[in-house]
């Protein structure tokens, strides 16, 4: 039985710089951030008072009033991504056998943020009885992969999955296994998180990591700079078509890229601090090339997790050193949160939309205010301004709390390569 290849044909994305993947990877081109003073509520008691919120978003333009009514900002957002994945990978459900058609949607909090703090401030000021009988069903991670579902009446296999920062690579995976296996023809894949609440914007507060840039927020989110000060707090939602190449083909699908491997590994130290070495990414690194039969200098691109919290920049840049040798000086890496801000689940999806892009225009995003490079962060971060630059491969890689890892690998696709086989 000749081997599955697996390809994305449709992108969806709600960022704070763009919604829809033409705006998104307009503002990304062109060094625009997201981030500004946070509108959705009194900053003024935090010590960090900014964050990438999602601007001029309207649900009831992607979502039925009903939903919107008993949702808050969460399942819209997953729900808008993938109606825009479907649209631009212009499948039609209705011709396709439903199930052999599959969802998986992840998240990091795993719930409607703003539903569960207004109904829980009912609940400490009234009882119990105050609390909204359609609270329960927004609470659950899962629930936006069911609402995907019922949108499209996919009838196949379908999962959850909540991994942290590494969620939105994770998915993508899901879906490339699913599809490889045979258990299914085309997969929406996708990841979406909604943490700028006030409670949540406490707890991260309270652990240190958030940037204190309050005056110049743009600036703030700044990976590998020696002025960096923590990471930004943004939300958003991202969505992925992941198809079986003769089922793209035989529909005349667009391709952006095709799946080449990807793995996962642990520092397994602490959930909070980082392995300042990167060994747990270097293991990464080394089956997710393993797995697709490349060479080290084979990687054109490399599009980081680059979350500017110094430790995690230093152990990124040390594990890429510690893999590639030599030749990490060569290969371009930039962070495009630098733009986008940390969106926990939604930010892995983030990456994946910037380099399906990137290998189809030939344009490597910038890593924006590396005015001051960090000595320990030495690579050639593409600072400022985006390049032209020739991709043929290029790797993604997230890391989450808990020390994961997770490392994607796309390449551009070529009919050439279905002739050979």
């Amino acid at each position: 039985m000749p081997t599955r290849r697996i390809v994305i044909t449709g992108l969806g994305i709600v960022a704070p710089n763009g919604i829809g993947k033409d705006a998104y990877w307009n503002a990304i081109v062109n060094g625009r951030s997201g981030i500004k003073r946070i509108a959705s509520f009194d900053p003024s008691p935090f010590s960090t008072q900014i964050a990438g919120e999602v601007k001029n978003f309207s649900p009831c333009d992607y979502v039925d009033s009903r939903i919107v009514k008993r949702s808050g900002r969460f399942t819209p957002f997953g729900i808008a991504a993938s109606r825009m994945a479907v649209a631009d990978a212009g499948i039609d459900f209705t011709s396709e056998n439903r199930n052999r058609c599959g969802v998986c949607f992840g998240t990091t909090l795993g719930t409607d943020n703003d539903v569960y703090e207004s109904q829980h401030e009912r609940f400490l000021k009234f009882g119990p009885k105050a609390v909204s009988r359609l609270t329960a069903p927004e609470l659950g991670p899962h629930v936006t992969t069911g609402y995907i579902c019922s949108e499209f009446k996919i009838t196949g296999p379908n999962s959850t999955i909540c991994s942290g920062c590494s969620t939105g690579l994770d998915v993508v995976n899901w879906g490339y296994n699913t599809v490889k296996r045979g258990e299914v023809d085309v997969a929406v894949v996708g990841s979406a998180d909604t943490p700028i609440f006030p409670f949540i914007m406490s707890s991260l507060c309270s652990l240190g990591i958030l940037s204190q840039r309050n005056d110049e927020p743009e600036k703030a989110s700044r990976p590998y700079d020696r002025n960096r000060d923590g990471m930004v707090l943004s939300e958003g939602s991202a969505a992925i078509v992941v198809e079986e190449l003769e089922h793209a083909l035989q529909r005349g699908a667009g391709i952006y890229a095709e799946i080449a491997s990807y793995a996962s590994s642990s520092d397994a130290q602490d959930v909070v601090k980082v392995d300042s070495e990167g060994h747990g990414l270097f293991f990464a690194l080394n089956q997710a090339l393993v797995d697709c039969k490349k060479r080290k200098d084979e990687i054109d691109y490399i599009c980081a997790h680059g979350n500017s919290i110094p430790d995690y920049d230093i152990a990124e840049t040390n594990a890429f050193k510690g893999f590639f040798g030599e030749h990490a000086y060569k290969i371009p890496v930039s962070s495009i949160k630098s733009m986008t801000g940390q969106a926990f689940a939604a930010g892995g999806g983030f990456q994946v939309v910037a380099a399906c892009m990137s290998l189809k225009h030939g344009i490597i995003p910038p890593t924006i205010n590396l005015d001051a490079p960090d000595p320990l962060c030495d690579l050639d971060y593409v600072p400022h301004h985006a390049r032209r630059f020739p991709i043929e491969t290029t790797l993604i890689n997230s890391h989450s709390v808990g020390g994961s890892h997770a490392v994607l690998i796309l390449k551009r696709y070529s009919s050439e390569d279905r002739i050979c086989l």
